[in-house]
């Protein structure tokens, strides 16, 4: 007798409608949408796993069923974004999509191999960060490497910075947008950021152990930061955010090990 599915198996598979939407929305220009969808999937991925603690645990099946999720949500959407951003930018509101793959035709050959090599090195280096992901059993505390997640939001929120109205304050527009400033820039990022999932970079994962200052420093600091950008910028706080993220293995060596 199939028994019914899981509170956590459904938020796995609202992320994974999120992901499915995501690329749908994209490949008819939605992007803005479509960028949303994403962090819309991160959050159902966060519930997730909430809720499978709550209940005592995941399942094996919801395991592969998380897994097979984050690669449409956090490996194929964000590829297709980053590729869709490119053609979306190569015309003006009066022009049609085919107009656009004509222009882009006409680019030079380092453009275009840049951009195919950038909408697949996401995806692949997604997949195999989560393939090591489930065999590891060295990240119970912590991640070792880039989550895939963080990966996907970075290229969403970099879409974003693009759309018009969303700042409410000064923002570094042009730091951010040197990411989509050309597709050979776009693949050198692309590169580092999966080389920093496919690492052994310890990084925190945001789990307490205790409440406590000591100890948590490096999360509390984290979490603070990141706040005030989220209020400053909302959802364009990420890049920033993802830096300070990639970095706190050094200047978190300012506080000491607890035993």
């Amino acid at each position: 007798m199939a028994r019914l599915p899981r509170i956590p198996d459904l938020l796995t598979t609202a992320n994974l409608a999120c992901g499915v939407a995501s690329i749908l929305l994209a490949s008819q220009g939605q992007l803005t949408w479509a960028c949303w969808l994403v962090f819309a999937g991160a959050l159902f991925d966060v519930f997730d796993g909430l809720a499978a603690r709550a209940l005592g645990g995941g399942t094996p099946l919801g395991a592969q069923l998380d897994s097979l999720a984050d690669m449409v949500t956090f490996g194929v959407a964000p590829g297709m974004l980053v590729g869709m951003s490119f053609l979306h930018n190569s015309i003006s509101p009066d022009d049609t999509v085919e107009f656009a793959f004509y222009a882009m035709a006409n680019k030079s050959a380092l453009h275009l191999v840049s951009i195919l090599l950038t909408v697949l090195i996401i995806p692949i280096a997604s997949a195999w960060r989560l393939a090591k992901f489930n065999i590891d059993t060295r990240q119970s505390t912590g991640f070792l490497g880039l989550a895939t997640p963080a990966n996907a939001m970075f290229w969403a929120s970099v879409c974003l910075v693009f759309h018009p109205g969303w700042r409410l304050l000064p923002y570094p527009q042009k730091l951010v947008s040197m990411v989509l400033a050309g597709p050979p820039i776009t693949l050198t990022v692309s590169i580092l950021l999966a080389a920093c999932m496919l690492s052994s970079i310890p990084l925190p994962s945001l789990k307490f152990k205790h409440m406590g200052w000591k100890g948590n420093e490096v999360i509390y600091l984290l979490l603070g930061i990141g706040t005030v950008l989220v209020v400053l910028y909302g959802v364009l706080a990420v890049p920033l955010i993802l830096v300070i993220y990639l970095l706190s293995p050094l200047w978190g060596r300012l506080f000491p090990k607890t035993a």
